[in-house]
């Protein structure tokens, strides 16, 4: 297992994986009209690159033995202003094919390290799997932080989890 830093030419790898992953991990948590928008298509590709162009951003991947990448972590500063917390990650996506195989906690632990602070994360509500992670992983809910948004003319809930950097 490698984690680094991801770089332009890992765009089409992190809009596979981000919308396959959404594909997957929402199939029966959230409306099929929703998931569609999130198919992966070039247009998600070029978001990616242009994230990865800005470096506004930390975008950290996790790359298999065979060095194909399984898994990523994008964070940076907190997008909600209700939190006092500098950092926030918002989102940590690994293959389906390859989750168990400890991506997902050092990609958590790395962006931990990175950026030396405490930081947040929001998780849809109704998603025990990522809830359960979370925890397992040190994460606190806090129910009071957490939101609603609108997508498609449906509301998704998500909770909001603290993480303290001492942890890892």
């Amino acid at each position: 297992m490698k984690i680094r830093y991801a770089e332009v030419f890992d765009a089409f790898s992190l809009a596979k994986i981000h919308s396959d992953t959404w594909q997957t991990a929402y199939a029966n948590l959230i409306p099929q009209k929703i998931l569609e928008k999130r198919a992966f298509s070039q247009e998600r590709v070029l978001r990616w690159e242009n994230r990865l162009k800005n470096k506004n951003h930390i975008v950290l991947l996790a790359e298999n033995d065979e060095g194909i990448v399984t898994g990523f972590a994008w964070g940076g500063i907190g997008t909600d202003e209700r939190i006092s917390r500098q950092f926030e990650l918002y989102a940590l996506y690994v293959d389906e094919k390859e989750q168990k195989h400890g991506f997902g906690s050092a990609l958590l632990k790395a962006f931990a390290c990175e950026i030396k602070a405490d930081f947040y994360l929001f998780a849809l509500k109704n998603n025990g799997k990522a809830k359960k992670f979370y925890i397992s992983k040190g994460g606190i809910l806090k129910p009071e932080f957490a939101k609603q948004q609108e997508d498609s003319g449906f509301i998704l809930e998500e909770d909001c989890f603290f993480f303290n950097a001492d942890i890892f």
